[in-house]
């Protein structure tokens, strides 16, 4: 049998087609990927990043880092197209920077082909074509699709005439039940599968962007031409007695993951109540512990290997698994979009340089030509025949690594069934504000932080996408924060 969880029901349509024509994971994962650019294109985007923790049925097991990379030079803030957009969640507002100077180098591209080459059985023009089909005949605008367009339609509006002719198509943002055609995108694709990544990365592609970034950006046609996919260890975390591999550095996200894990695993107990007040104080405890941690992958472990020491020893994700043992979890990002699109592709670049949390030394304060850090951590629990039982991760800028966490607590320590655990209320930490989700128990409770009680669930708090193997047979279940989407077969 196979499993798939995605955002979308076309990116999963595409995984589930693959694996029906006899591909494996690693073929569908590469289909569903491409497939989101079409159905989730402010979450995923050719233009962005991501990771991807892919599972042989060997038992070999890899994370691409296919993330962006910073840019070879620095030029003065004064000369930068550089500039804040506020997005409004309803209950907080978050501000990022957009603009030509806001784009790292996109390794989706050479992520796709990065996987093929490790496990890939069929031909990359088959492997693209669902996203081919499915940007001709065009997508239908669903309710979740329209409000993500709905929050970046300030950067939507920046897009020219490519973001006019795509969401503003009667001069208005385009509305939930309009179908969305993507054709020069289809056209692009097409190009692709037949001439391989070099065209984006060393041919045209490279050179129209670096033109155009000539006036206020910073890519350059050798910032494209020395990108390389990254093949990294996992992180190896144990936690009650399981095993769980998730991202390494340089990225924050697995790092997060453990710390959080490990800092409820030192607990002499916890609520039995998981929606009631003693679980948010609980939760307060354990990522306030954490908040105090510098945000660096070597500060995170050593904070790990402290608790550990005391008891001896915009972002879309999807996963797949298939019948030969295979699994990928693959979690990818464009940010929120620069508002610059590539002609004749359809393509809007990424604003990771933008966004403050990725930067902690300041916007214009990286370093030259380094992958930057992510919370991105797609993840697998192993079961005691070493092979995934849990496959899992999320969308959700900060708020991912401790969805993830908050969701592993659930499986492995209170024993909720797959959905119930990825649908329950979850709460976030940030600088001064605690941020409690729809479904808590809510009354008095005086902690060192503000309490911020929302008033319904929301993507703010992730979108944690998950399969879970039971007794022999896959579960798989969408989170409903992004109109999350499962399929059994």
């Amino acid at each position: 049998m196979y499993a798939i969880s995605a955002g979308h029901e076309e990116t999963a349509r595409a995984a589930e087609m693959i694996l029906e024509e006899g591909g494996n994971a690693i073929d569908a994962a590469i289909a569903a990927f491409v497939a989101s650019w079409v159905a989730e294109p402010c979450m995923s985007s050719a233009g962005g990043g991501g990771f991807a923790m892919a599972f042989g049925k060997s038992g070999q097991v890899k994370l691409f880092d296919f993330f962006v990379q910073t840019p070879k030079r620095h030029k003065s803030p004064d000369q930068l197209d550089f500039y804040p957009i506020g997005i409004d969640f309803g209950s907080t507002v978050e501000n990022f920077h957009i603009g030509k100077a806001s784009t790292a180098v996109p390794g989706s591209i050479a992520g796709i082909f990065a996987l093929h080459r490790f496990a890939g059985t069929m031909p990359m023009r088959d492997l693209v074509q669902p996203a081919i089909e499915l940007a001709k005949r065009g997508v239908v605008i669903n309710d979740f699709q329209f409000l993500d367009f709905q929050l970046l339609e300030p950067i939507l509006k920046e897009g020219g005439a490519v973001g006019n002719r795509l969401y503003f198509p009667k001069g208005e943002l385009i509305e939930k039940g309009d179908s969305m055609k993507m054709e020069a995108l289809a056209d692009f694709l097409d190009y692709l599968s037949r001439a391989g990544e070099e065209v984006f990365y060393k041919g045209e592609i490279a050179q129209k962007i670096a033109s155009d970034y000539a006036d206020g950006g910073l890519l350059q046609r050798q910032d494209f031409e020395g990108y390389k996919v990254q093949e990294r260890i996992p992180l190896n975390i144990q936690y009650r007695g399981k095993q769980i591999l998730t991202n390494p550095g340089p990225s924050l996200g697995g790092s997060f993951i453990a710390a959080m894990l490990s800092a409820i695993e030192t607990k002499t107990e916890y609520p039995k109540n998981y929606q009631g007040r003693a679980q948010i104080t609980f939760l307060y405890d354990v990522l306030a512990q954490i908040l105090k941690v510098r945000r660096t992958p070597e500060a995170l472990w050593k904070f790990v290997e402290r608790q550990l020491s005391t008891k001896r020893g915009n972002t879309t994700h999807f996963n797949v698994v298939d019948k030969q043992g295979n699994a990928v979890s693959l979690t990818s990002t464009n940010g929120e979009g620069n508002g610059y699109f590539i002609e004749h592709t359809d393509i809007q670049m990424n604003n990771m340089m933008g966004e403050a949390a990725l930067l902690p030394m300041g916007f214009h304060n990286w370093e030259a030509d380094t992958r930057l850090s992510s919370m991105m951590a797609p993840t697998m629990v192993l079961g005691a025949d070493q092979f995934p039982e849990i496959v899992l991760g999320s969308g959700g800028a900060g708020r991912i690594a401790s969805a993830i966490a908050q969701v592993i607590h659930l499986l492995i320590d209170h024993q909720l069934p797959l959905e119930q655990a990825v649908n329950s209320a979850r709460v976030h930490l940030e600088d001064t504000i605690y941020n409690i989700e729809k479904g808590f128990e809510q009354s008095t409770i005086a902690l060192g932080h503000e309490l911020n009680w929302w008033n319904e669930t929301s993507l703010y708090f992730g979108g944690v996408h998950s399969l879970q193997k039971k007794d022999g047979r896959w579960l798989a279940t969408g989170d409903d924060r992004r109109d999350g989407v499962a399929k059994i077969g």
